[in-house]
């Protein structure tokens, strides 16, 4: 199954590396080695996700008072959202990449393949050019957009069960069960659903978490956030009928994505204060490398 190929895929991206390195199968890393900067800070970024609504129950606190006032506004917010900003965007798309059909069978919208296609060529650009900036941005991002699936889709989703909302709420027609025209309809459990299907995943949306992830991560490391968060937003507007979401999911999703954007950078910066650090080492008695650690 595709989406079973995909998961599996995300668990080794996320699991598997930090195993690996203890094994020697990716070499010792330095505090400059980006794939160590990626790879060993997984741990790190998961405690800190989990962890996150307990050591900031403030601004925790204030976020979810805020969604939950979005939720209860949801119905007349989501209607004008219906009828101005997806009425202008309406029939705008991003033009086809030319491996998109090949992608086909793994279950990506258009907009996946093309931020997944940005960060591959940034990490391509980097790696022709020597832009260390450019490949760093591209694994942070892979694995914020790693953490954004398994957050947003797998586990936020399966457990808030929201219903989506009707594709027109001026006259809704949500014959079918899958969609609905009341804001308050949580609860609708039907498992851990791998795939983007319609019925109980409407919050968060992971497509703005994922989005936003990924902007945040490049407008850290590039320190602008004009060009990384346009881009997002610009994928947020392609095809955007075909989000069906209300006005509070897409708020969830990003500010969960910039979240977790916050957090692969903070921890990737905090590897890079340690790490090993090796120096050329000249003494009476010969020459050599000095080795040190740094906590």
């Amino acid at each position: 199954m595709p989406a079973r190929r995909i998961l599996a895929a995300l668990i080794t991206v996320l699991w598997l590396p930090s195993a690996s390195l203890a094994d020697g199968a990716i070499p010792f890393s330095s505090k400059n080695s980006l794939w160590g900067e990626t790879f060993r800070t997984i741990d790190d970024d998961v405690k800190a996700l989990i962890q996150a609504p307990v050591k900031n129950p403030g601004k925790t606190g204030k976020i979810l008072a805020g969604i939950g006032l979005l939720v209860l506004l949801d119905k007349p917010l989501t209607r004008t959202y219906q009828n101005t900003v997806e009425k202008a965007f309406d029939g705008f798309a991003l033009p086809q990449l030319p491996w998109e059909k090949k992608l086909a069978d793994l279950g990506l919208a258009s907009e996946d393949v093309w931020m997944l296609s940005g960060i591959a060529g940034s990490y391509a650009y980097g790696a022709l050019t020597g832009d260390e900036r450019s490949k760093r941005a591209a694994l942070l991002s892979s694995k914020a957009l790693a953490l954004s699936f398994v957050t947003s889709q797998l586990v936020l989703k399966s457990v808030i069960a929201r219903k989506r909302p009707c594709a027109d709420l001026d006259q809704p027609n949500c014959s079918d069960g899958t969609f609905t025209d009341n804001p308050l309809d949580f609860g609708n459990f039907h498992g851990i659903s791998v795939s983007p299907d319609g019925y109980g995943t409407a919050m968060p949306s992971y497509h703005f978490t994922q989005y936003f992830a990924v902007a945040r991560v490049y407008s850290g490391v590039y320190g602008d956030s004009w060009i990384p968060f346009g881009a997002a937003g610009l994928l947020a507007v392609s095809n955007i009928r075909g989000h069906r979401h209300w006005v509070s999911d897409m708020v969830a999703g990003t500010a969960l994505g910039i979240g977790i954007g916050e957090i692969v950078l903070r921890n990737s910066d905090a590897y890079r204060a340690g790490g090993l650090t090796a120096a050329p080492l000249v003494t009476q008695n010969g020459t050599g490398l000095s080795f040190g650690v740094s906590f």
